[in-house]
């Protein structure tokens, strides 16, 4: 690599933190919805993959992951290394990996509704399947049953995240067409 090329420019410098805070902060940004509480943090996820591409959106998303289990108070239910063991982890594991699928899509230029949609159907396999193997090899009780885990992972947060798939590829777009010009 030239010594002209810089890994992070200022401008990143600036964007991939921010884009943390902001993960952090919709944590806690709650809309009471019917079947369950919608919080913004995959609204800024999603974002994150439009606006930063794939390995700078990805490392927001795993700096917000990072600073949660390092103990900072910035997960709904707190922070520190023994959050690993709740069933929804599974969610920030996949919060990285589809930050970084939802920034390749998009810099592919596939169409924002339908990465931020796929991104959404793979977070849902993963956040799922972590919470399957907690709530069924790692608890005591009698674990959850498929059809229950799929109604409580997938089916109840799907209307608010259909909203905020349709938000984050709008929003995205937008600020993308002013970022660009």
């Amino acid at each position: 690599m030239s010594r002209d090329k810089k890994l992070l420019s200022t401008k990143d410098i600036v964007l991939i933190p921010m884009f943390t805070a902001l993960i952090a902060v919709g944590a806690f940004i709650k809309i009471p919805l019917p079947t369950c509480p919608l919080t913004l943090q995959w609204f800024f996820v999603m974002c994150a993959g439009i606006l930063l591409g794939s390995k700078k959106g990805a490392l927001s998303a795993l700096m917000y992951v990072l600073l949660g289990l390092f103990g900072l108070p910035i997960f709904t239910g707190g922070g520190g290394f023994w959050y690993v063991t709740k069933p929804t982890f599974g969610y920030f594991i996949g919060f990285v990996l589809c930050a970084f699928l939802i920034g390749l899509m998009t810099e592919r230029k596939m169409n924002l509704y339908a990465a931020c949609a796929i991104g959404t159907v793979i977070l849902y396999v993963i956040g799922s399947a972590y919470g399957y193997v907690i709530l069924n090899f790692f608890t005591e009780g009698d674990g959850m049953k498929l059809g229950a885990l799929v109604f409580t992972f997938m089916v109840l947060p799907l209307p608010g995240d259909i909203i905020k798939v349709i938000l984050a590829a709008f929003v995205g777009g937008r600020v993308r067409k002013v970022i660009k010009s």
